[in-house]
């Protein structure tokens, strides 16, 4: 690697990994018709590179357009994935004289797609936050570059098409109604008896009145009714944003539309709503504003658990696994990147907000040679409970609460009823700290099971029971602040996760203190198309998670 650090550049580089690209799939020929049984795996690797090659040679002619920092990101990505590279040739070139063995060989091919994979979720957000670079050059590329035909492979689209639409949506006139009434709903096109709450979460499951398929609504959250109002343009624009999106790709669901209670609807719904229990035994009104977000499940991931419910599971649940826990660190940090790439924050990053949806029903067991054994289910991140959406650049409009579940999750300047301080994108950078922190310890900060629906203060944050409750902890936000980020993040966390994983969560604990040096200063994230905190961001907790390893 000693020929590519600081020496070839981003063209440079890019040269070498197209060079190993395709000497690995030159190696990957000499396993072809070895074993039939091979093929997926040669397939797949053919595929992620397909990928790759891709995304690279559009970095290749974006490079004039990179400020110094952004050409750093590119240079380290592409650096690493050099390297990755090279390793996956050697792996399977010590294994071509024994390439009739199909174990040996398919051990070394999903090594080497495992790597790739790996890879791709770090460099994936840094290469998408290219999109929100104000200059039409880049649409110019992207008009005139070629798209490969998709895979047909869910999470391996490939990634041209899914930069059209984001850009579309980066670049949509948000003054512009054309169109906007089609993005309502009505009950009518729901089956309100097949109501699910999500146990643990903001958001159920419903039926469609035309084909039964099951959708997720999400409610949106606001302060009154009456103040939908002011809301109805970020709504509809936020809609109108997903409606291209890939859950695999950017922890974000596609969304169908909005949908909106009508005069009359309240009655029939109501009575529907009235048997959706919510976790700890009461019920509660589907769309207390009156509006819900309708999200279409992925096809080939359609059972969903929320995150909370994840943790509620203790050390008998996936994910008490230490590699496993680092890999849906990564999925929910890269999510979280793609909200402030279209343009918006989230305002409410909690366990209750993250959904894991699988690709078979979580917890499903299934007979090996005898014996009942834990599925590993492959799994894909998803964020709901977008609070009171706001464009990252457009008026916040300072409207709190007093729920202390919430408040746990929120920096010390955004919480409470009387906000002194507009949101921004490093309040969600916060907001990801308090769960990465929670996710670490594997134990959780709220406790939703006791019977009376009423949240508990949980065993991570070291209460002892039943001395504090959760109000009483938030009167002093400071000092939860301090308190998770002194006995918890500084020190449990470090032991449990590793020093890395524990910086990384201090560094989103610390990001609006103005000694942070990565995040600190505010001045250094005023531009003018929002990409200087997105590749911050990236550079200190997207890629320093992808490159933690057990």
């Amino acid at each position: 690697m000693a020929e590519v650090i600081g020496v070839l550049g981003i063209v440079g580089v890019v040269d070498v990994c197209w060079k190993w690209g395709k000497k690995l799939i030159e190696t990957c020929e000499a396993f072809r018709y070895a074993s039939s049984q091979l093929d997926e795996y040669i397939c797949r690797l053919e595929a992620r590179w397909l990928r790759i090659e891709d995304q690279i040679q559009m970095v290749r002619k974006m490079e004039p357009l990179l400020d110094g920092r952004q050409r750093a990101v590119q240079q380290r990505s592409l650096e690493m994935v050099v390297v990755k590279l090279k390793a996956a040739v050697s792996r399977l070139e010590s294994v071509i004289d024994k390439r009739w063995k199909y174990p040996i060989v398919k051990e070394a091919l999903a090594e080497a797609i495992s790597e790739l994979e790996t890879w791709q979720q770090i460099f994936d957000p840094s290469w998408f936050l290219l999109l929100r670079i104000a200059d039409p050059q880049v649409d110019s590329l992207l008009d005139v570059t070629k798209p490969r035909v998709d895979s047909g492979r869910e999470g391996l689209s490939m990634p041209l098409s899914a930069a059209r639409s984001m850009r579309r949506a980066i670049n949509s006139d948000r003054a512009d109604d054309t169109g906007g009434s089609k993005i309502y709903f009505s009950w009518k096109g729901l089956v309100a008896e097949s109501i699910r709450q999500i146990p643990f979460s903001t958001a159920s499951t419903i039926q469609r009145a035309d084909n039964k398929q099951s959708v997720l609504l999400d409610p949106i959250t606001c302060a009154s009714r009456s103040s939908v109002n002011t809301m109805t343009r970020d709504i509809r624009n936020f809609a109108r944003s997903l409606r291209y999106t890939n859950s695999s790709t950017f922890g974000l669901l596609e969304c169908k539309g909005v949908l909106r209670e009508e005069e009359g609807d309240g009655t029939a719904v109501a009575a529907a709503a009235a048997a959706v229990m919510v976790a700890g035994g009461g019920a509660r009104p589907v769309l207390p504003a009156g509006l819900g977000f309708i999200f279409r499940l992925p096809v080939t991931h359609p059972h969903v658990e929320s995150l909370r419910g994840r943790l509620l599971g203790g050390a008998d649940r996936a994910h008490n696994s230490l590699s496993e826990r680092f890999v849906l660190a990564r999925q929910i940090a890269a999510a979280v990147s793609y909200v402030h790439l279209y343009g918006y924050v989230h305002k409410n990053i909690r366990p209750e907000t993250i959904l894991l949806c699988h690709s078979i029903p979580p917890g499903s067991r299934l007979g090996e040679g005898g014996e009942d054994t834990e599925v590993v289910a492959s799994e894909t991140v998803a964020l709901v409970g977008f609070d009171v959406l706001r464009e990252a650049e457009g008026k916040s409009c300072r409207v709190g609460d007093d729920d202390w579940e919430k408040n746990l999750y929120r920096h010390p300047q955004r919480q409470g009823r009387s906000l002194q301080v507009d949101y921004e994108m490093r309040h969600d950078i916060y907001s990801l700290g308090v769960c990465l922190l929670e996710m670490g310890l594997w134990e959780n900060f709220v406790d939703c099971r006791a019977g009376s629906g009423v949240p508990l203060v949980g065993p991570g944050l070291g209460v002892p029971d039943g001395k504090m409750s959760g109000p009483e902890l938030l009167k002093d936000p400071e000092r939860v602040k301090d308190h998770l980020l002194l006995r918890l993040a500084r020190g449990l966390l470090r032991r449990r996760m590793g020093t890395v994983y524990a910086k990384i969560v201090e560094t989103c604990l610390t990001c609006l203190d103005r000694d942070n040096l990565d995040f600190g200063d505010e001045k250094a994230f005023q531009d003018e198309d929002g990409v200087a905190v997105g590749v911050r961001y990236i550079e200190k907790v997207v890629m320093r998670l992808g490159e933690i390893t057990v």
